[in-house]
């Protein structure tokens, strides 16, 4: 077993379709993605409204899309730093010179939150050249604001 991280992300205006996280993996370390999150933390009331999120392989050369450094938190604070590397919040979207894979696809409503937890040896691999999106595919009517993150193993 590896060393298990977080990369949370929190009360961030979502005011279109985008990449919520990118995880980047990093040299000679394979990541398993364990589950990934999202619920609105808005403590008025948002327009009752479904969200489209997805989670995506992306092999080989990947570009990466134009958000900010996001914050790894290890969840057990002897481990070591973690080696690969997070974006947060691009409205361009990452992309690849192969083929990308969609490994969840999935749509919630505002009120109930998103999570998903793969399965113990269904988790989907990042090799060292590849990356990990967790995207949200619509556009929100209204103001709304989101939380959430990725749980990642790295192995290696």
């Amino acid at each position: 077993m590896g060393r298990i991280y977080r990369v949370p992300f929190e009360n961030v205006l979502l005011s279109g379709a985008g990449d919520l996280l990118q995880i980047t993996g990093a040299t000679h370390k394979t990541l398993k993605i364990r589950k990934q999150w999202a619920g609105v933390p808005d403590t008025s009331p948002v327009t009752n409204q479904n969200l489209r999120f997805q989670g995506r392989v992306l092999p080989v050369t990947v570009t990466n899309g134009g958000g900010a450094s996001a914050t790894i938190v290890k969840t057990d604070q002897g481990d070591a730093s973690a080696t690969f590397t997070a974006l947060g919040f691009s409205t361009s979207k990452a992309t690849t010179n192969g083929t990308a894979v969609i490994e969840e696809a999935a749509a919630a409503n505002v009120y109930g939150g998103y999570e998903r937890e793969f399965a113990r040896g269904a988790e989907p691999i990042i090799r060292d050249d590849a990356a990990w999106v967790f995207e949200c595919l619509s556009t929100p009517s209204g103001t709304l604001h989101i939380s959430g993150g990725v749980e990642v193993e790295e192995i290696g």
